[in-house]
């Protein structure tokens, strides 16, 4: 054999096992891609999940603010309700009710559509007054809210009471003397000690 031919003998091999690699390298390259563009969707996902968890979180908070408000609006009273926010985006609901009294001129959709924004469980079996009243007690207004909040009120009340009187009680244990048992305190009113002589 000649030296030329060994030698691109040699360089056809090299050149193989360059193409095996480059084809080896762009294989581990896609799988990569794959792989990242997987992270890339989970990563979203989480993203979305954690953007529509903070979304609801805000509108419980407005909305529970919201329904603490309309518990102490007076049922004969003109004062409108303070609205809540649809938990899917915690955006003020469309066609809320301006009063209470409002609740009762709502048709069957515009209430079936503001429970489905405040993510109530409401099945289909129930009838129209009923969801009128899950709507009221969501707002802060139905007789179950008034009860909740009337007596959560009454205990706030009584925990308060308390309270104050521990601190009089203690106020008046503090200012009272205090006697120990076997000492005397002085003479007794009127009567006058013996000096003794001195030495």
């Amino acid at each position: 054999m000649s030296l030329s031919y060994l030698r691109e003998h040699e360089a056809e091999n090299n050149i193989r096992a360059l193409d095996q690699k480059v084809s080896l390298l762009l294989t581990k390259s896609k799988e990569q891609a794959g792989k990242n563009e997987h992270f890339e969707k989970k990563i979203r996902a989480l993203e979305k999940r954690n953007d529509d968890l903070e979304t609801r979180l805000k509108a419980s908070e407005h909305n529970a603010l919201a329904r603490h408000l309309n518990a102490l609006i007076p049922p004969s009273s003109h004062q409108p309700l303070h609205p809540l926010n649809s938990i899917h985006t915690n955006q003020p609901l469309k066609n809320f009710p301006k009063h209470e009294h409002d609740i009762r001129t709502m048709s069957h959709s515009e209430v079936a559509t503001l429970l489905k924004e405040l993510d109530a469980d409401v099945t289909t079996k129930v009838s129209v007054a009923e969801r009128k009243t899950r709507l009221k007690e969501l707002i802060g207004v139905g007789e179950k809210a008034g009860v909740v909040e009337s007596g959560a009120v009454k205990e706030g009340v009584k925990e308060v009471d308390g309270v104050v009187d521990g601190l009089q009680q203690g106020e008046k244990e503090k200012k009272k003397p205090v006697k120990l048992p076997g000492l005397a305190t002085g003479p007794p009113p009127g009567k006058v000690l013996p000096i003794a002589p001195k030495d």
